[in-house]
């Protein structure tokens, strides 16, 4: 990235690698895999397994160890992709809870309670089978969904939406061989000769190239991620594809859920980006304030006074160094309000503003948001939030989406395991179906506790290793 790009120009880059995440690349590993179990199943009359791709090459053989060892690879990939869908989406409920009612806390007690819940309603849907629980539930699923996208977009600026929406696109077109192709192998060197100082840092710890953890934390994460579920999403799409011409199943598979990914990034995405941009005009901002300082105690404080000119080198909240403009200009608002404030009173505004304070004007105006100061599970809801008097009801429909759309991506996922586990029996036993319905949760809830206050890192690195071996299959 060029220091001197301006602010429009990373917009659109930072939404173009959002379009590469959930482009053309990941929709093809579902469609190829998809096709060719259906292709075998339909057509060939073999199982519906992941052994049966494998027939070409090894014919008869699959019936035997190999086949087996295919098929079990599938089954704990499949598990470990769905758990760890399921794990982040439990953290995102728990962060909408606590967003609606500020006496959820987010704890990983409460994620494990979270979790455990969606697995019930998991449950029951898959013992009711595809044609009642799962359908009925991805029906709801693509309604609230679609209800959701068309508010915003419709609440929002619909010209900005659609200009973003044709520009992205053509961006992405334009770029999509170079970022399929890039591997970050100068930055993974994590070794630069450039003169930060001469040409502006991009990055606070002073790295000019970009950060050597990026290519891990992102891209390596997303394709290990959709390559876990890519037994479970392909079985599911060739299950329900029976009687479908190639070409009709390419647009459903690809095609379709591609130009609809990109609507919905483009709604949220170009929402967030313009919200972000309002709330900086506001002198909204991320402070950093020096944490031992604000520890301190009334009593501590008491003998600490603010005398004469009042400056941005006289505090020493903001560390060993000044207090830079974020943070001066949010206190000197405070001491506008309230000129005889002392640093007891200065320190107990900041910690009592910690939830709000840089993030919203007021704690309870909500009509800016500075979405880059807030986690990523609290950025969803404070977007929705902007949106005047609609904001709490699409907090409250955003929620309850969440949790059917991981529903369903656990019913599915449970189902997809009995399946493949019963030799592609169509209508696995219902005590079967229970008892991989129930291993998700469990599998889910030990990566979440084993990782304690690390759980995503941990639910990323079981994505991405139980993708891996799937990657040389």
């Amino acid at each position: 990235i060029n220091a001197e790009y301006g602010d429009n120009e990373l917009s659109q880059i930072a939404l173009n690698i959002t379009f590469f995440h959930w482009g053309i690349h990941p929709w093809v590993v579902y469609s190829i895999v998809g096709m060719l179990l259906a292709f075998v199943t339909f057509r060939k009359g073999l199982p519906m397994t992941m052994k049966s791709c494998f027939y070409p090459l090894v014919g008869d053989r699959i019936y035997g160890w190999m086949g087996d060892i295919v098929d079990i690879m599938s089954i704990i990939t499949t598990l470990f992709g769905v758990c760890t869908s399921l794990g982040l989406g439990t953290m995102q409920v728990n962060a909408g809870l606590n967003y609606i009612f500020p006496s959820i806390e987010k704890t990983i007690s409460t994620q494990v309670i979270i979790i455990w819940v969606i697995t019930a309603i998991a449950t029951v849907s898959v013992v009711t089978g595809v044609g009642v629980g799962v359908r009925r539930l991805s029906e709801v699923c693509f309604g609230v969904g679609l209800f959701l996208m068309a508010s915003v977009f419709f609440l929002d600026d619909p010209w900005y939406i659609l200009r973003l929406y044709i520009q992205s696109i053509g961006f992405y077109f334009q770029n999509v061989i170079q970022l399929g192709s890039h591997c970050d192998a100068f930055e993974l060197l994590n070794i630069t000769s450039s003169q930060g100082d001469e040409r502006g840092r991009l990055y606070e710890d002073g790295a000019m190239d970009g950060p050597a953890e990026w290519m891990d934390t992102y891209t390596l994460f997303y394709w290990g991620w959709w390559i876990s579920w890519s037994p479970f999403v392909g079985m599911f799409i060739a299950k329900i594809s029976r009687g479908r011409t190639i070409r009709q199943f390419i647009n459903g598979a690809l095609t379709a859920p591609m130009i609809y990914s990109f609507m919905w990034l483009t709604v949220f995405g170009g929402g967030a980006i313009k919200t972000e941009r309002l709330a900086a005009e506001q002198g909204l901002c991320c402070p950093k304030w020096d944490q031992t300082f604000l520890k301190y105690s009334d009593e501590q404080l008491s003998n600490v006074t603010l005398t004469g000119a009042v400056d941005q080198n006289s505090f020493l909240i903001c560390g060993a160094s000044k207090c830079g403009d974020c943070e001066w200009g949010l206190i000197q608002n405070y001491l506008t309000e309230s000129p005889d404030a002392g640093a007891a009173e200065i320190v107990g505004y900041i910690n009592g503003g910690a939830d709000w304070l840089g993030k919203y004007l007021a704690p309870d105006d909500k009509s800016y948001a500075r979405l880059s100061c807030m986690s990523s599970e609290e950025m969803w809801f404070a977007l929705v939030s902007t949106y005047g008097d609609m904001g709490p009801f699409l907090c409250v429909i955003s929620l309850i989406g969440i949790i059917l759309y991981f529903v369903t991506s656990s019913d599915s996922g449970s189902l997809v395991i009995d399946i493949m586990s019963a030799n592609g029996d169509q209508e696995p036993p219902v005590p079967q179906r229970v008892f991989w319905a129930l291993v998700e949760g469990a599998t889910a809830t030990a990566l979440l506790v084993a990782g304690g206050k690390d759980s995503l890192g941990a639910l990323q690195t079981a994505s991405v290793a139980s993708g891996l071996p799937y990657t040389i299959i």
